[in-house]
């Protein structure tokens, strides 16, 4: 059976300390968390609208992004949209479309919240770049939210 090394193990393991041959972000990081929340009240998403949910600095890998929504989505209104997160341009960058149905038992949380994490692989580790922050956005597609209440919670992760 043969092992692999990662490319960040190969090459600590080739005599790296780190610093010096891995790229600043993937070793010796510390993590960031941005969580934010949107309560859609009376007042419902549309199609068009878009949801600043972070604002990163530049020059930051963004390592993770997920969205914890209501589990109960044909009382909330959300049913037959998806969900999507990204960056002005991009707006599916790092969670691409997820499509919001009613879960099964096992896809929710005990609170009832459904979750959804990064899945474009053209996210994972995107820099942030320029001078000024980076703006992390949240849209839903398809169909308009109702006016029910509910809340959508965020994380973003960055070195």
């Amino acid at each position: 059976m043969a092992t692999y090394y990662g490319d960040t193990v190969a090459k600590y393991d080739a005599g790296g300390s780190g610093d010096n041959y891995i790229s600043d972000g993937y070793i010796k990081s510390v993590e960031k968390i941005w969580m934010s929340a949107i309560t859609i009240g009376t007042t419902a998403l549309t199609t068009a609208d878009t949801v600043v949910i972070a604002r990163i600095p530049p020059n930051k890998k963004i390592t993770s992004v997920e969205a914890f929504y209501p589990a109960l989505t044909t009382e909330n209104g959300l049913t037959g949209s998806t969900l999507a997160i990204g960056v002005i341009g991009d707006v599916d960058k790092f969670i691409n479309n997820v499509e919001i149905t009613v879960p099964t038992a096992l896809s929710k949380y005990a609170d009832n919240t459904t979750y959804a994490c990064m899945n474009n692989a053209d996210g994972m580790a995107y820099v942030t770049t320029g001078s000024t922050t980076t703006a992390i956005i949240l849209s839903i597609g398809r169909k308009a939210s109702e006016t029910t209440s509910c809340t959508i919670r965020t994380i973003v992760r960055y070195t």
